[in-house]
């Protein structure tokens, strides 16, 4: 696309799950003192007691807040610090919104756990290649395509008299990871009833992109060329289970993937999004031109994105598959951990509390074993924290001896060495 109409490449939703200090709750009052307008629902939800919405100093919203479980430990499924915050849909289109969310979490003190949800969306009228979304969408639907990976698809549309047209699909099952949405964006903002168009800050997302040149009324263009152009949009949505790393199979292939880092920073600024949404394209929106009695993977492919240029920051790891194993491994002892801390936290015996220490962290050294690139290297887990103790306590040590023993300690050489 080179020197083109920047992509109109957004977040649509961003929650995370979180840890508010244990003692100092982030109510609806503390908010109030700190600054912001606070908006209290009169009922929670399924399982949190209180939800609350915080404006910015514009009078607009900009997060939600659902905290106090319902069900709390020891007896209950939750500890009590436990919170979700979500942006609101308007602040997802703000330039860096996940950096804008990290910034607030560490502003108030909240301990980051893990992403619950996060959309990853891209608005255009035409593919890179010239194919019109209504049309391709139609010959999809005829089976002249077929698509690769997240088979199970929804589709949605309009009966007419003339024929039957489709304006939204989805795929994927609602137990996936990862689910994959393409849709008219431009039926769905608008409002029949009075012409006017939902969700201005999309239209003003458009606008900034040449999608549109009247945020007002939906239009391009001037005179007789004026018109109402057909946004669409693919929409990824991540609702990883696995705390830090979500997988993309690799054509299909369970056997073949990439692990990606489910984290606040690889969502942070608009590149960095578009990366994420390419990487996610070229698994999960990938299209072959169907042919009768010829293997899918034999068949040519239908070309609709054209990421040429685009430089894809994830790659395959070199033990990909060990990282994904141990997912189920470390999903309980996360679990253990927290329920050992707040064991620990509600007993003052020096013994109970020692003992709680130190399982806390055999469970997290186990945790981090799983996340190297060897998860059983001892080597490396060493060599990990004798870095981190020079950086962060300032230990007296001579440089060229440091990179010695960390050198050592990876059976690394001169030429292969990373530092």
């Amino acid at each position: 696309m080179g020197d083109e109409k920047p992509r109109c490449v957004n977040l649509d939703w961003l929650e995370v799950f979180c840890h508010e200090p244990f003692d100092s709750p982030r109510d609806a009052d503390y908010f109030r003192h700190a600054g912001y307008v606070v908006h209290e629902r009169a009922y929670g939800t399924r399982v949190y007691s209180q939800m609350f919405t915080l404006d910015g100093s514009d009078g607009q919203p900009l997060y939600e807040v659902r905290r106090a479980p319902l069900s709390v430990a020891p007896l209950g499924l939750h500890l009590p610090e436990e919170c979700h915050i979500r942006l609101h849909n308007r602040t997802c289109y703000f330039d860096d919104a996940a950096g804008m969310l990290n910034e607030f979490l560490h502003h108030h003190g909240y301990e980051f756990k893990r992403i619950s949800r996060v959309d990853v969306c891209m608005d255009f009228e035409r593919f890179d290649y010239g194919d019109d979304p209504q049309a391709f969408l139609t010959r999809y639907i005829k089976h002249r395509y077929a698509k690769i990976n997240q088979c199970n698809r929804t589709t949605h549309g309009q009966d007419r008299w003339s024929g039957c047209i489709d304006n939204s699909v989805s795929w994927g099952s609602p137990t996936s990871d990862i689910s994959t949405k393409m849709y008219n964006k431009t039926m769905e903002l608008f409002n029949p009833h009075d012409g006017s168009y939902k969700k201005p800050y999309i239209l003003w997302a458009w606008k900034r992109c040449g999608l549109i040149d009247d945020p007002i009324r939906c239009t391009i263009g001037t005179g007789d060329e004026q018109r109402t152009p057909a946004i669409w949009r693919v929409e990824f949505s991540i609702r990883s289970s696995v705390k830090n790393w979500f997988v993309i199979e690799l054509n299909g292939d369970e056997r073949h993937f990439q692990s990606i880092r489910n984290t606040l920073d690889v969502y942070s600024g608009r590149d960095r999004l578009l990366a994420i949404f390419a990487s996610l394209a070229q698994h999960y929106f990938r299209f072959k031109k169907y042919e009768h009695n010829k293997r899918k993977d034999r068949c040519e492919d239908k070309l609709l994105f054209n990421w040429q240029g685009q430089q894809f920051v994830y790659k395959v790891g070199r033990d990909g598959e060990k990282i994904a194993a141990t997912n189920n491994a470390v999903k309980p002892l996360n679990s253990l951990i927290t329920k050992l801390r707040y064991y620990q936290e509600t007993h003052s015996a020096r013994d109970i509390h020692a003992a709680c220490q130190t399982l806390i962290d055999a469970m997290e050294r186990d945790c981090l074993r799983a996340q190297m690139t060897n998860y059983w290297s001892h080597e490396e887990i060493t060599a990990l924290q004798l870095a981190l103790n020079h950086q962060l306590y300032g230990q007296e040590r001579d440089v060229a001896v440091l990179l010695r023993e960390l050198k050592a300690l990876l059976k690394l050489n001169d030429n292969t060495a990373p530092f």
